[in-house]
């Protein structure tokens, strides 16, 4: 339990910073008016906690490659 809670403490920063780093590529690379908003963001977000409670042996290694 304390690991899956570890999981989804560690989850919300990595989005964050998977988000930002996206959209700072896409304004500077991308076609005018590319960007992922705040949907995108909260989509992230679950897909993280949906890994993280039910495959809490994963969720270590898929931070560790993103």
């Amino acid at each position: 339990m304390l690991g899956q809670f570890a999981s989804m403490l560690f989850a919300l920063p990595t989005t964050a910073l998977l988000w930002l780093a996206t959209n700072k590529y896409l304004t500077f690379w991308a076609p005018e008016n590319a960007f992922i908003g705040s949907i995108g963001f909260w989509a992230i977000l679950g897909l993280f906690a949906f890994i993280s409670l039910f495959y809490p042996r994963l969720f270590p290694s898929l931070l560790g490659k993103a």
